[in-house]
């Protein structure tokens, strides 16, 4: 079966044109908050990092990899302890305004130390940085991940290792995109880097040498958990690009996501996350004919459509039954249809 070249193009391009990206907008440390600048925006005193834009990185090789698209130095260092609660607020738009609007991908967070230099002086781009937590699949049955939590309005919650020595360091929380990754390239890298102090203790843990990255340098485009073609295969496992988890931090060397608690990694996001989300997630009253207020979920739903459905721009040739492909494509035009009305 053939579709039109045009009708294909004109889909695609809506999906990508109405497909919000997003930021990390505040950092919050043990119920206090550390706001973000919106990217591109005039910047205001932060502890995060900001980047130009909200796009994705695309490619394992780009230097933006490290910290986000342009990302510049952040003027203000956040004050932890080691075994402290991190949450991070992501959200989608270029103000801020909506939800996150991704539910398919692993979350990692990285941490490199900046040593002796003030970390608002610190250029990490040919820094080692080791892994102290890794989320990927809740449920491979209903391939549900950790990452839909958080498209529903919940913060991304790390805890930084009990043992983590004192000093200066950046903490680096990543959502990698997976919907478009059933194509080598497809995967939509979102990093984002913030600054931390964790205060004076006894603690001398670390990682080992053979745990340390370069980012990039780290993943490949053709790694297992960035090129997936099982990405929506329902009971299928999931591997984790990267290092394993470091050791001290509990790391687990399998680096296999099969099944998990989302509880354990998200959770509600504040009052002013939650205000934010009721205005324009799946539960808002109001409505709109234009394609560029269709909810995260009618977006997530029509790229995971279009990704299932094409594997070149001309031709329907994924080797699915009549009957699969026939449920696939009239999916895929209802939730064309669904954008345009703004749902």
């Amino acid at each position: 079966m053939k579709i039109p070249l045009i009708s294909l193009i004109v889909t695609f391009s809506l999906c990508s044109y109405v497909s919000g990206h997003g930021y990390v907008a505040k950092l919050i440390v043990n119920g206090q908050s550390y706001s973000g600048n919106a990217p591109g925006a005039q910047a205001t005193p932060s502890v995060i990092r900001q980047i130009s834009d909200i796009s994705p990185v695309k490619g394992a090789t780009n230097p933006d990899l490290n910290c986000g698209l342009s990302a510049q130095l952040a003027a203000d260092v956040a004050t932890v302890n080691a075994g402290d609660s991190l949450a991070f607020d992501w959200r989608g738009g270029s103000d801020g305004d909506s939800n996150w609007p991704h539910n398919t991908g692993p979350m990692l967070t990285y941490m490199t130390s900046c040593g002796s230099t003030p970390c608002s002086q610190y250029n990490s781009s040919q820094s080692k940085w080791f892994k102290i937590q890794q989320v990927g699949l809740v449920d491979a049955n209903s391939n549900t991940w950790a990452q839909a939590a958080v498209m529903n309005g919940a913060t991304a919650n790390v805890t930084l290792p009990a043992t983590l020595a004192p000093g200066n360091y950046i903490i680096r929380h990543e959502i990698i995109a997976l919907q478009l990754a059933v194509s080598v390239g497809g995967a939509e890298f979102y990093p984002s880097c913030s600054q931390i102090s964790v205060g004076n203790s006894d603690q001398t843990g670390g990682p080992t040498e053979d745990e340390l990255v370069l980012l990039p340098g780290a993943y490949s485009d053709t790694d297992p958990g960035i090129y997936d073609p099982n990405i929506y295969n329902p009971g299928a496992s999931y591997t984790f690009p990267g290092p394993p988890v470091a050791a001290f931090a509990g790391g687990d060397s399998s680096g296999t996501s099969v099944s998990g608690d989302a509880s354990a990694s998200v959770s509600a996001a504040g009052s002013a996350s939650t205000s934010a989300a009721g205005s324009s997630g799946t539960g808002s009253s109001s409505s709109s004919s234009s394609a560029s207020q269709a909810s995260p979920q009618s977006v997530c739903r029509l790229q995971r459509r279009m990704a299932l459905t094409t594997s070149d721009s001309s031709t329907f040739t994924v080797p699915v039954s009549h009957k699969r492909r026939r449920s696939l494509l009239t999916g895929l035009f209802r939730d064309v249809a669904l954008l345009y009305r703004g749902s």
